[in-house]
């Protein structure tokens, strides 16, 4: 119903072309994403959550939430048009930010809502497959996907574009297995302040990495925000370990079967009985 006009649309594609796909690609061919025990059952999952956003997060909310749009705002059309785009790219940008935290930090905090989300963290290893690793229902949640048409209708939908592009590039950036801020630290340490600065107010591997680690070096219950980790830094649940983590996922992440990850509360399975493989 609210298509993205064709400049966003070739926007969009030309970063998925440049920044997710050779990510992915650098990260297979050097061997990282097969060492995990599991790699292909990692890949289903990834395709799985890949294909929820095509039938979810596009047909199904951008028609529901164009609906909304139009009921409430059916005069409204193109009236924002004229606004400065980076004001408008900054209010996004921020409230779309402001908005996924909270919504993380829940899905942390509330069991029910935690059942949603665990199948983005029960990845053994961590590389940009895990962008799209989601129970497919998890899409329907997300903040950008219900902005959008709203945006988009009112006339201001290059800087909703561009806000969406911003935490896209830095989510695949935080999600990669290759350690990219350390290297720099180490390389380049007369860079250290800038860094000491930057930790507490931009999402870095560092503080992403933490989160979907356990055990030495993690904080799987902070470190929430996907880019403004000020947002961590202010409500008190940031974590900075400055290490390399050792191991991710959950400690049962073993035990739980696909289709649970996959489709909860639609499908639920008791954990698997606990064995030696699956125990470690």
């Amino acid at each position: 119903m609210f298509p993205i006009p064709a400049p966003e649309q070739q926007l969009l594609g030309i970063v998925v072309l440049a920044v997710f796909i050779p990510a992915f690609l650098l990260e297979l061919l050097s061997g990282r994403i097969h060492r995990g025990e599991r790699p292909l059952r990692d890949a289903g999952l990834t395709l799985a959550g890949i294909a929820a956003h095509a039938v979810f997060s596009s047909p199904v909310v951008g028609t529901l939430s164009g609906i909304i749009v139009l009921m409430f705002f059916q005069d409204s059309a193109g009236v924002m048009a004229g606004t400065n785009f980076w004001l408008a790219f900054a209010v996004i940008f921020v409230v779309q930010e402001f908005l996924h935290y909270w919504m993380h930090r829940f899905a942390h905090e509330w069991r029910w809502f935690w059942k949603l989300h665990r199948t983005h963290h029960t990845a053994e290893t961590l590389n940009v497959g895990v962008l799209y690793r989601y129970n497919v229902f998890w899409v329907l949640l997300l903040p950008q996907s219900w902005f959008g048409p709203l945006a988009i209708y009112l006339g201001l939908g290059e800087p909703y574009v561009a806000a969406v592009l911003v935490t896209y590039i830095v989510n695949t950036l935080t999600h990669t297995t290759f350690r990219w801020d350390l290297w720099l630290r180490e390389k380049m340490p007369w860079s250290e302040p800038f860094w000491r600065v930057i930790e507490h107010v931009i999402t870095l591997p560092d503080t992403h990495h933490a989160h979907h680690a356990f055990g030495k070096g993690a904080h799987p219950n902070g470190n929430y925000a996907i880019t403004l980790f000020i947002f961590d830094t202010l409500f008190g649940t940031a974590k900075i370990p400055n290490t390399r983590q050792k191991r991710f996922g959950l400690p049962i992440g073993k035990r739980l079967h696909w289709a649970e990850e996959l489709f909860w509360p639609v499908i639920k399975k008791p954990l698997m009985p606990l064995t030696k493989k699956n125990a470690g």
